[in-house]
């Protein structure tokens, strides 16, 4: 028979005390009988260090091991006997250091508590002899190794900046404020009217030159109905007065045959005119053609 190993529990209602370091317990079961487990993230010392000088060394700085960690919270007070009105704080993260001086640093953001405000550092202001700062910072450290504040400028004689940092392990934004993302761009945006104004022609025996619109518009849609025996053609011109057929040039040709409709639809912008909205109707669809078309041709639109 193979060897087995028996594992006890018990069942516990109270809630089970926080054990130390290699302390051993036995295994709680709750009141369903299942295996009772932590619920909370990991716990983590808080790091404190008091700086006054600037530099790179261990004296300069407070670091803390945040391989196990996703974020920090962080903050200042002036244990000094005099307020402190110089020194300058950086905060750095590492990939690489294995004590918190060695290694290769970079600056990382933070966000302040009391605001949706950005910051890589402390920069000099004033902080009264035993006053804490009104604020502290939070700031992402997933994938990082360790992290820092460093001190880059002296701070004032006599007094002394104690620096707290607390390491959590809890999904967090990389930078955990509000992101703007400003957007910009230019253009024209106009807003069609459901009602437009008419276009009704009906032409007669001649080249039936006319201005629709004397300045720019959007032509949206254009039906033509041609109920004669011989074809025509429907010209269009981005011009504001009437057009001079055989001359000027249309930007739109319409065939209609003998018997025939056409109906076009521009769509919500319509199609543009910027100089203004002129037609003609001939016999041919050559732009230089200036035949008279045949009477009865009926031509109805609306621009705007």
């Amino acid at each position: 028979m193979p060897e087995t190993l028996l594992l006890l529990s018990a069942r516990a209602k109270a809630v089970e005390p926080v054990l130390v370091d290699n302390e051993v317990s036995e295994l709680s079961l709750n009141l369903d009988g299942r295996l009772r487990t932590a619920g909370k993230p990991a716990l983590f010392a808080t790091a404190i260090g008091a700086l006054t000088t600037a530099g790179s060394a261990a004296a300069n700085l407070v670091a803390v091991d945040v391989t196990d960690c996703s974020n920090v919270v962080f903050g200042l007070k002036n244990t000094g006997t005099v307020a402190m009105a110089a020194g300058v704080f950086i905060f750095e993260a590492s990939l690489n250091s294995t004590d918190g001086v060695d290694g290769d640093w970079v600056t990382v953001q933070a966000v302040r508590s009391d605001s949706n405000t950005i910051e890589t550092g402390r920069a000099t202001s004033s902080l009264a002899a035993g006053a804490v700062q009104a604020y502290t910072w939070e700031a992402s450290v997933n994938a990082y190794k360790w992290f820092r504040v460093r001190c880059t400028t002296n701070v004032t004689a006599s007094s002394v900046a104690t620096w707290s940092i607390g390491r959590g392990a809890y999904a967090t934004e990389p930078i955990p404020a509000i992101q703007t993302h400003p957007v910009t761009g230019s253009g024209n945006f106009t807003i069609i009217p459901v009602a437009g104004s008419q276009i009704s022609v009906v032409s007669t025996a001649s080249t039936n030159a006319s201005n629709q619109k004397s300045s720019a518009g959007n032509l949206f849609e254009l039906s033509v109905s041609n109920p004669t025996a011989t074809a025509a053609a429907v010209k269009l011109y981005n011009k504001a007065t009437a057009p001079t057929v055989g001359t000027d040039v249309p930007i739109l040709t319409i065939p209609i045959a003998a018997g025939a409709m056409v109906s076009l639809s521009f769509g919500v912008l319509g199609k543009r005119f910027a100089t203004g909205i002129s037609m003609a109707i001939t016999a041919a669809i050559a732009a230089t053609d200036t035949a008279s078309s045949v009477a009865g041709v009926q031509v109805h639109g609306t621009y705007n």
